[in-house]
């Protein structure tokens, strides 16, 4: 055979060695200078186009150079003619991860293990596709990438990147101690390791010590400034701390230094979710699944994000298009149950939520749908049995805190339901924004000479029913602001003359600009001003709203105008009809007992677009369904309640208006699709948070006939007619 020299083979004249000829192209290869070794491979290829070692090394090379399909051909062609090569498949895996084919990359990397079980790298590879394959401590995957990586620091114990990978697989199942102990060794082995570094500062964050969490990734920071990671997580433990505008700061410096990084834009995404910056949120979780469409979470939170805003049609059909994608997946099977919920098919998100736990017993998520269901469907027992279950396997997990709340409240345990319910500033998914006030959380204490603000929360009918705590704050001698929903000021102003109202955002309160020596949003008041059922105003005349006087009268002479009859107001839908099911309301034809009663006058309270049925109510029962297009029901607060402080009785869905008119002191029917609530606090015939109101309830499947027929006899009866 003859001597030939790289040259030769370079420039296309010598390729007749074929060994020495693959060995140049190799070295080339491994030089960096992939157009070069692209040329050679072929050329060896058109001598010997079955040889399998250069199809596989073209095929490596070409998805180096960005062209995966190609790549991916090239090297099941070699597999082809050499299938028993554990390199060919190992390589074929990598090649399947670039174009986000996961599946296959994990049957290559199984294929490559079976082929040679003694290569750590492919132990090490196959381990962290598996971490992000499913996600929750305890899952299958998570344990048998755990199983792998220990075997790998067994047999190679002196390599730092195989220490921390074993760590974060660790403390992704939750066993914080043991992967800082793997994190240490990497730092033991290597003192400048930033990933080390950064890793127990997550842990330090996930032990609640954010000074120490600081300490480590500062000194990451220090070594690499531009280490994207370390600012994601310097923004992860501000936004653990409720900075999350400044989280979000950090998370973007991280973005501009790794633009591709779609867990950057999904952790910007829940931080904006918790900050209730809708739209941004959506933008950041569409960019996550535009860089990587193979992992599901960031499918999971725009599913979420959707729903929180109403979106529930999108939601659902966003989800079921996702889970063609990724047909076995906890979080989006989990997320659709939340949304059948949501819609109240009970039976369908029972079916689902069993059918997620029989596959992952341990699932939290899906455990905690199961038992909001069976709320509603089962026995109490099976309930709390749920709930225990789910502390015991994340304690501090505040989705289980904060449902467990609800579910105290549901079943008239307060002080249990108090007890947790903090935690929902602690959720992605709260309906509030997060804010951070710096001054110190209100303790119950003593008010006397002291300064609070206090802030509203979730929707506009929560500020109507919770704003009854304002007046106990002021008989505690505080100086009390309160902030509120723009639309409610002037209300609010007028009813707590005492206290300072200002409209969302207090700017200057949040920014510490102003002293004051307490905050608190205004639901947790409710732990130490109504630990109990009898804490509540119990007069079913009590009204804690004042409507203008004025407007009062300018409404009382537009409505004597109609006539002596009892004047009602109505409202039969929101914009939570979700699903086009209507299950919170009710249609115009389902409300004909109400609508037939003789001798009423009927008041439109509807404040969402209701012309088709105005005029199908007129030509069902010809009713005049008396509305006033210069009175706006959504956004003029003010003149609404002055309307109905004149009305004789609302009959309504729950819904803002309804808690309008029992802070006013107006007679209520609230007809409820649901039998158990957790407004009703495990009490429905007792006043609790709204004394003049009360409640017709009904099954979810049952029809709306017989609750309407009792609300119609109700009415009869109050009205003498």
């Amino acid at each position: 055979m003859s001597k030939i020299t790289q040259q030769q083979v370079i420039e296309g004249k010598d390729i007749s060695n074929l060994s020495d000829s693959i060995r140049f192209a190799v070295e080339v290869h491994n030089k960096g200078d992939l157009e070069t070794a692209e040329g050679l491979y072929r050329k060896i290829l058109e001598v010997d186009p079955k040889n399998a070692n250069v199809l596989h090394l073209l095929g490596f090379l070409a998805h180096q150079l960005g062209f995966g399909e190609e790549g991916l051909k090239l090297i099941e062609e070699a597999i082809s003619y050499e299938p028993k090569i554990a390199l060919f498949h190992s390589n074929l895996a990598k090649v399947c991860l670039g174009i986000r084919d996961n599946k296959r990359a994990e049957e290559a990397y199984r294929r490559s293990l079976e082929l040679d079980s003694s290569d750590i790298n492919i132990m090490n590879d196959l381990a962290n596709l598996l971490r992000e394959k499913e996600k929750g401590p305890g899952t299958g995957s998570l344990l048998e990438a755990s199983e792998l990586l220990g075997k790998v620091v067994s047999l190679e114990p002196d390599v730092p990147e195989f220490q921390v990978n074993f760590g974060n697989v660790l403390r992704d199942n939750l066993q914080l101690d043991e992967s800082i102990v793997c994190y240490k060794k990497a730092l033991k082995i290597n003192p400048n390791f930033v990933g080390a570094l950064r890793n127990i500062g997550i842990i330090h964050s996930l032990k609640k010590n954010n000074e120490l969490a600081r300490e480590y990734i500062n000194k990451a920071l220090k070594i690499n400034p531009d280490d994207a990671p370390s600012l994601n997580n310097y923004g992860q433990i501000l936004v653990s701390e409720n900075q999350l505008d400044k989280g979000i700061e950090y998370f973007e410096k991280a973005i501009n230094c790794d633009p591709h990084d779609s867990q950057l834009f999904f952790n910007k995404g829940r931080a904006l979710m918790r900050r209730r910056r809708d739209e941004e949120a959506l933008e950041a979780f569409q960019k996550s699944m535009e860089l990587d469409n193979t992992k599901s979470e960031a499918f999971s939170y725009f599913a979420t994000m959707l729903r929180m805003m109403e979106k529930v049609d999108e939601s659902e059909k966003f989800i079921r298009a996702s889970l063609d994608e990724f047909p076995d997946d906890l979080l989006l099977l989990t997320e659709l149950a939340i949304n059948l919920q949501f819609q109240f098919e009970f039976d369908e998100s029972t079916k689902l939520s069993k059918k997620i736990l029989k596959r992952a017993p341990y699932f939290c998520p899906a455990i905690i749908v199961l038992a909001i269901v069976l709320i509603h469907t089962g026995e109490e027992e099976e309930v709390l049995e749920l709930y225990k279950k789910a502390f015991k396997y994340m304690p501090d997990e505040p989705a289980v805190s904060f449902n467990y709340a609800l579910t105290m409240f549901c079943y008239g345990n307060l002080k249990e339901g108090w007890k947790h319910y903090r935690s929902r500033w602690k959720m992605d998914s709260f309906t509030s924004p997060v804010r951070s006030f710096p001054q110190k959380l209100w303790d119950g204490s003593s008010l006397k000479g002291k300064k609070i603000v206090l802030y509203g929360e979730q929707g506009l009918g929560d500020e109507y029913r919770h704003a009854s705590l304002v007046p106990d704050m002021l008989k505690m001698g505080a100086e009390v602001h309160v902030e509120c929903a723009p639309r409610l000021v002037d209300l609010f102003q007028r009813s707590f003359e005492e206290a300072k109202v200002v409209p969302f955002p207090y700017v200057e309160a949040e920014l510490g600009e102003i002293e004051f020596d307490f905050q608190s949003p205004i639901l947790d008041l409710g732990e130490f001003l109504r630990p109990t059922i009898d804490s509540f105003p119990s007069d079913p005349n009590y009204a804690f709203l004042k409507a203008d006087p004025d407007r009062i009268l300018f409404w009382k002479n537009r409505l004597d105008s109609l006539g002596k009859k009892p004047k009602i107001g109505l409202i039969w839908q929101s914009t939570k009809a979700v699903g086009g099911r209507g299950r919170w309301g009710a249609t115009v034809e389902e409300l004909a007992p109400i609508l037939t009663i003789q001798g009423v006058d009927f008041v439109n309270l509807m404040y969402i677009e209701c012309s088709e049925d105005r005029a199908k109510i007129s030509e069902l029962y010809g009713v005049n369904l008396h509305t006033w297009d210069d009175l706006d029901l959504k956004d003029d607060q003010d003149d609404l309640a002055a309307l109905i402080k004149n009305l004789d009785l609302v009959i309504s869905h729950p819904s803002a208006v309804a808690y309008t008119a029992s802070a006013l002191g107006v007679p209520t029917f609230n007809f409820m699709a649901i039998m158990t609530y957790f407004d009703l606090l495990g009490h429905p015939e007792a006043p609790g948070w709204a004394p003049s109101m009360r409640y017709f309830r009904k099954k979810i499947d049952e029809e709306w006939e017989p609750t309407f027929k009792i609300i119609a006899q109700e009415v009869r009866a109050k009205f003498a007619l």
